[in-house]
């Protein structure tokens, strides 16, 4: 029974970290609760499995401590994955694990409550919008720009999912100039191209370290995040305008550098009549672990 002193231990699977945190019906975050753990996706069974049951265990202790009903688990993670049974599917990443059920690890911690998983993109819109925001919009569009590139949907305030849970409308791998989308647009492609300006960069720059030149007026640095933009707008145009998106949503580790290229991409996507907002989220970091506590809370998945 949820009720008002329930609350939904949610995880957010990540590829170096397993982000965690107590998420009350409410939507608040329980004090004291966020845990970030480090997980590496080439290890051992023994060794992925060890962190899953320890953010489990602190979870459900920290449950405890509150004195709250603990709900159930949301688990956003990214594909291949079996949404239903809670089963990785992964081979470029997390790969010994591949066709382990993950449940009984958490299972085995918090009791048998409800475990649900969900695909970053879903969780991530859901995130987005949870307590009405972007009520306004009956058609949402989500770009997620972090290690990779993903979408989401939202059509009548329902996420819009493929029958495995993935996204309805993928874009990473689609084909894009001489290769795919995440090949122009993600953490890789901006350090690729910053590199490929400036040859003598030190070995260990970062999209951070990119964007703080850029903010400083460093020419280079600055073309890689317009460039960055012009390609988003190019991947994204004939999406948005076929499925008459009327907002679209930033999220991800790079949106956080969005005043780099929000103004071109809004002025390349101002011929669509239907999309009336684009902007980056309040809360990035935490949008994923907020959408999957909805997911659990209200399970308003299409």
């Amino acid at each position: 029974m949820i009720n008002e002193n329930s609350c939904c231990l949610a995880i957010d699977a990540g590829g170096s970290y397993l982000k965690a945190a107590l998420i009350k019906v409410d939507g608040c975050i329980v004090p004291d609760s966020f845990v970030k753990m480090p997980i590496e996706s080439n290890g051992t069974v023994d060794q992925i499995k060890e962190v899953y049951t320890n953010t489990a265990r602190l979870g459900a202790e920290k449950a405890r401590q509150h004195s709250l009903n603990l709900a159930g688990v949301g688990v956003s993670t990214p594909g291949p994955f079996n949404y239903i049974d809670g089963i990785s599917l992964m081979k470029h990443k997390y790969s010994s694990i591949y066709g382990i059920p993950i449940r009984p690890w958490i299972e085995n911690e918090t009791g048998k409550i409800p475990i649900l998983f969900l695909h970053d993109s879903t969780a991530f819109i859901l995130g987005a919008t949870f307590k009405g925001r972007y009520s306004d919009f009956k058609r949402i569009a989500g770009v997620i720009i972090g290690t990779g590139l993903g979408f989401a949907s939202m059509f009548d305030s329902k996420v819009y999912n493929n029958p495995q849970g993935g996204p309805g409308i993928s874009i990473f791998a689609r084909q894009y100039r001489e290769g795919t989308a995440e090949e122009y647009v993600s953490r890789r492609a901006i350090i690729r191209q910053y590199r490929n300006m400036v040859p003598q960069a030190d070995e260990k720059i970062d999209v951070l370290d990119i964007s703080i030149l850029a903010r400083a007026g460093n020419t280079k640095a600055k073309k890689v995040f317009l460039d960055l933009g012009s390609h988003l707008a190019e991947i994204l145009h004939d999406i948005l305008f076929e499925y008459k998106f009327q907002c679209l949503l930033l999220g991800g580790a790079i949106s956080k550098s969005a005043d780099l290229f929000l103004p071109l991409l809004s002025q390349k996507l101002a011929d669509i009549p239907s999309l009336k907002l684009i902007e980056q989220i309040e809360d990035i970091d935490n949008a994923p672990l907020l959408g999957a506590a909805q997911a659990l809370f209200s399970k308003n998945i299409k």
